[in-house]
């Protein structure tokens, strides 16, 4: 087992945003996390990524407490990939820190690295000399994918990444992060409200609703036969149950 999580709580002094939320993933797994905004999704992400503290709960990786985890296991993709990146800094410098950090490669070993990432993530050797504002929305975003997978982390929180792009990025982005996880055994937890994304990219449901887990099931189950009554109104709204037929026509 990959990650465990039992009975998280988030509150604030008038807020409580998330409730006894509990789920677990498999390593190779794609969860997507669903819900409409205010669910909690974005929480959950900040606390893996120990970017916040829950007021209660447990949370194991590999068995281990999260504070336990280097960060370096833990990355993240965010939904602007502009404002991730910096304007000062060329490609290749960005996607080098995290190296530089970690200390374990020359100078030489880095730069072979951040060239070899690129090439993974779609991109051209040569982007390694460019500054950001010389690349698409499409085209930032795979540099942060390539920041996020550059030290073969277990696993990488994907926050709205495809909700700033446009739709034809948007499935060759989702295309990479499913080939990002056949190919290199990266674990994703996919945020979203996006129903056609994390039906083509998930391999099962978390529905969130007020910071409360609804259901988890596989995709497919959910979204034929969602078990909550959450789950059911929550489809309904968008008009899926009765035409999931043709929603699935839609997507491909």
């Amino acid at each position: 087992m990959l990650l465990t999580v039992e009975n998280l709580s988030k509150e604030y002094i008038k807020k409580k945003t998330l409730n006894n939320v509990s789920f677990s993933m498999e390593k190779g797994e794609i969860l997507g996390m669903l819900g409409k905004s205010g669910a909690g999704k974005s929480t959950i992400g900040k606390i893996l990524l120990q970017l916040s503290r829950p007021t209660t709960g447990t949370i194991l990786f590999e068995g281990k407490a999260l504070s336990e985890v280097p960060r370096r296991d833990i990355q993240a993709i965010f939904q602007d990939p502009y404002s991730a990146l910096n304007p000062s800094l060329k490609i290749g410098e960005i996607l080098e820190e995290p190296l530089i950090a970690n200390g374990k490669f020359t100078k030489e070993e880095r730069r072979k690295k951040v060239e070899e990432t690129l090439v993974k993530v779609g991109l051209l050797e040569s982007d390694y000399e460019k500054y950001p504002e010389e690349l698409s929305g499409g085209q930032q975003q795979r540099v942060c994918i390539a920041g996020a997978i550059i030290l073969s982390p277990k696993l990488i929180i994907c926050d709205e990444p495809i909700a700033s792009l446009d739709l034809a990025i948007q499935v060759q982005i989702l295309d990479l992060i499913q080939k990002i996880n056949q190919e290199e055994g990266i674990s994703f937890i996919f945020i979203t409200h996006n129903l056609p994304a994390v039906y083509r990219i998930a391999d099962r449901i978390l529905l969130l609703y007020r910071g409360e887990v609804q259901e988890i099931q596989e995709v497919e189950e959910f979204f034929k036969n969602p078990k909550s009554e959450y789950g059911k109104k929550f489809l309904k709204t968008l008009n899926l149950i009765k035409n999931f037929n043709n929603f699935i026509k839609k997507l491909s």
